[in-house]
């Protein structure tokens, strides 16, 4: 008996955990400064002065009468925003085992062979009636 690498399949296995990706919208606030028109409204004449209350009654009946007018100009004004974000998170859903066959090299005790090669010398008639080697 000789002791011998010898090739042998071999199945490995592995408990692998499976994942599975759950992902939501959430909504962000963020305060933005942003430009916007700030409006008043105000009583003016027909010369673009203002009238007092107390005129204003008087001035209804007369010629001329006040009227509304809405001045606006441009301020700064805090607002919030909503922005959208995706948050994702993994899961564990089950386990999988995963097998995979390799070959592996093993010691092992097996029967020596012995081989021996001779060559024979085979006669064939030639040019040059010659005996030579076939192998």
């Amino acid at each position: 008996m000789v002791e011998g690498m010898m090739p042998v399949k071999v199945s490995m296995c592995k408990n692998v955990t499976r994942f599975e990706r759950i992902c939501k919208i959430v909504m962000n606030y963020k305060l933005v400064e942003e430009e916007h028109p700030i409006c008043k409204m105000e009583m003016m004449d027909r010369s673009n002065t203002l009238c007092q209350e107390k005129v204003v009654f008087e001035l209804a009946r007369s010629e001329d009468p006040c009227r509304h007018v809405i001045k606006c100009k441009i301020g700064m004004k805090k607002t919030k925003k909503q922005y959208p974000k995706t948050v994702c998170e993994k899961i564990a859903v089950g386990e999988e085992e995963n097998c995979v066959d390799m070959v592996k090299l093993k010691k092992k005790k097996h029967k020596a062979k012995y081989c021996s090669f001779h060559p024979k010398t085979v006669c064939q008639k030639d040019v040059g009636n010659e005996c030579r080697m076939v192998r």
